[in-house]
């Protein structure tokens, strides 16, 4: 087996977390080599592989977290594979609240939409399963966004699924064939993607589809957006100076990646540190923040105002003025629904309900 896991780990746990992350990659295997013949099946094998990853990492976290009641979950039962598991929407609720490692909105939403296409194969029917062009051309599209998403994941996650590189290199390689499925799309796209590029708008390879139809435009000096013509996906970025070398770099999605020049390795705190570089404190207003908390990624004073545009340094989500706020309890800046801070709290704490003197009242 190609895997590494914890040996802290009880031996029952270990085994049931290769197992299920090998269950995934065999989903994803088959998902891929269906899509031709059998597009119903691709598209359920495909959703059940993206929801053994999330079951996996909550796996890795305690095996309970993988059962849909905890409270009455035994390791009898576990090891017999006894239980109703959880879905991606539970998933994703304990994944932020007890895991802390949650889904950015982008990939929940687009793991949402394969479940929707999964939900129409198993419970009513789907155009695509009958060989409907444009609906077989949705369902690439979601795959290939789907799979961006997870190679993301599994970056985030490298503690936990390290030892399956050579799996996740494996299944890159068929996606690339998979692609092909959006080439005449992208080549229909041709001429309206020269006449932007003709009025100096750029283009780069789209991490998604891997065609040159990532349109890239500015937010301000600093936050750039980009979309692609083909597959629709959408992404942050940002310019940020190396702090060894200073030579510019452009980020995507996300802080960690190497300088272009130096190699040097980014993180959300070399992105923090450039964009509030400019940042005078004042005296006379102590109370005048820059930084919140995103409740996002759950990321700790993230969230930085670049020109009135704000912006968390480790997931790249984006906010306006309004999106942020104080919350009641802790009295800190933080993004998110704060109407009931004062009792339920914000990203960096639990509020009043959470507090040790309202547990020991």
């Amino acid at each position: 087996m190609d895997s590494i896991v914890n040996l802290k780990k009880p031996k029952q746990v270990k085994n049931a977390f290769d197992l299920v992350v090998e269950n995934a990659f065999d989903f994803f295997q088959k998902a891929l080599e269906e899509f031709d013949k059998e597009p119903k099946y691709s598209v359920i094998h495909f959703h059940a592989a993206i929801e053994l990853i999330m079951k996996a990492r909550l796996l890795w976290e305690h095996w309970t977290l993988i059962i849909t009641r905890p409270e009455s979950a035994t390791l009898k039962n576990f090891r017999l594979g006894d239980f109703q598991s959880v879905c991606i929407r539970d998933a994703k609720v304990r994944l932020e609240s007890i895991v802390q490692e949650g889904l950015s909105k982008a990939e929940y939403d687009c793991f949402l939409r394969l479940s929707d296409h999964r939900n129409r194969m198993v419970h009513f029917y789907h155009p695509g399963s009958i060989g409907n062009k444009s609906e077989l051309e949705k369902i690439v599209v979601e795959q290939c966004l789907a799979w961006y998403h997870v190679s993301r994941i599994f970056e985030r996650w490298n503690e936990q699924f390290q030892g399956y590189k050579k799996k996740i290199v494996k299944i890159d390689k068929v996606m690339h064939k998979h692609r092909e499925y959006l080439k005449a799309k992208f080549l229909a796209l041709g001429e309206d993607i020269k006449n932007r590029k003709s009025r100096g708008i750029l283009f780069s390879v789209c991490p998604a589809c891997g065609f040159k139809s990532f349109e890239e435009a500015s937010i301000n000096e600093l936050i750039l957006y980009y979309e692609c013509l083909v597959c629709k996906a959408r992404e942050t970025g940002l310019k940020v100076d190396c702090p060894k070398c200073g030579v510019e770099n452009k980020l995507l999605g996300e802080p960690y990646r190497n300088c272009d020049k130096c190699g040097h390795k980014f993180d959300e705190n070399d992105v923090q540190t450039f964009l509030t570089k400019d940042f005078v404190y004042d005296k006379h207003d102590p109370d005048r923040s820059i930084v919140a908390h995103c409740h996002e990624c759950n990321g700790y004073e993230t969230v930085v105002n670049v020109n009135d545009t704000w912006i968390c340094s480790q997931c790249f989500e984006t906010y306006d003025s309004e999106d942020v706020g104080r919350c009641d309890w802790c009295g800190s800046l933080s993004t998110g629904d704060l109407g009931d801070s004062l009792f339920e709290g914000c990203a960096a704490c639990d509020g009043k309900f959470g507090s040790d003197s309202f547990k020991n009242e």
